[in-house]
């Protein structure tokens, strides 16, 4: 049984780690994907595992951090598929040193991809959600967002503020649902440049959830930042 046929998900992030999961996670379910993030080879890559699947896919190189892609993201998916019905934020980076020894460079980066990044894209995806008065956008946070992390200081900022930017969206809309999802450590590329240890997670198992909360019969309250650690 396809939960998600013909339903249109546009993920960031998407060329690898936590985003291709959860593309395929989606398209498992029958919902088409557009697979967004910098760097053009990967989400070709992630496209061509998605129409194995037998569901469609497009690939649009997009950086975050502009508006200029982010629009041009949206309009090539509503240009394809003709509407968008799920938006999955997963496009983030991150830096672990102290906080004195933090850039402003770096602080930059992180901001504009965690926070601006998420703000561009829920911006210009509501314009094709809110006239139908339905959709489901799912950010991915972090455990770092609620409980502050050492030597992850700004990171943890930034994915505290996706949590507010959750919550404010699930007063603010009527039917169209909200959600923060914060895992734990999760065994991407990301995690593995910062730590030693073997993350309790994979990308799978966030993937997972992540599903659960696009499906038309999910009971989770909108505005929820749910946290999960295994």
């Amino acid at each position: 049984m396809m939960r998600l046929k013909g339903h249109v998900a546009v993920v960031t992030g998407a060329g690898r780690g936590i985003g291709r999961a959860i593309c395929l996670a989606l398209a498992d379910e029958g919902a088409d994907i557009v697979a967004a993030a910098r760097t053009e080879a990967e989400i070709s890559q992630t496209a061509e595992m998605v129409k194995q699947k037998g569901s469609r896919a497009l690939a649009v190189q997009t950086d975050v951090h502009s508006e200029m892609d982010v629009e041009n993201l949206m309009t090539r998916t509503a240009e394809r598929f003709g509407k968008i019905d799920i938006l999955v934020n997963c496009a983030g980076t991150a830096v672990r040193k102290p906080f004195v020894e933090t850039t402003t460079q770096e602080y930059d980066t992180i901001m504009d991809t965690n926070v601006k990044g998420v703000y561009l894209c829920t911006k210009h995806a509501l314009r094709y959600m809110v006239p139908r008065n339905s959709g489901r956008i799912v950010n991915i946070s972090s455990g770092a967002g609620k409980h502050g992390i050492p030597s992850l200081a700004v990171y943890s900022a930034s994915k505290a503020a996706v949590i507010g930017l959750t919550q404010a969206l699930a007063y603010e809309l009527d039917e169209i649902r909200v959600y923060a999802l914060c895992p734990g450590g999760v065994d991407t590329g990301m995690y593995r440049s910062m730590f030693d240890d073997e993350p309790p997670l994979k990308p799978e198992d966030v993937a997972y959830q992540v599903m659960e909360m696009c499906l038309p019969e999910s009971v989770i309250p909108t505005g929820s930042a749910i946290e999960m650690y295994r």
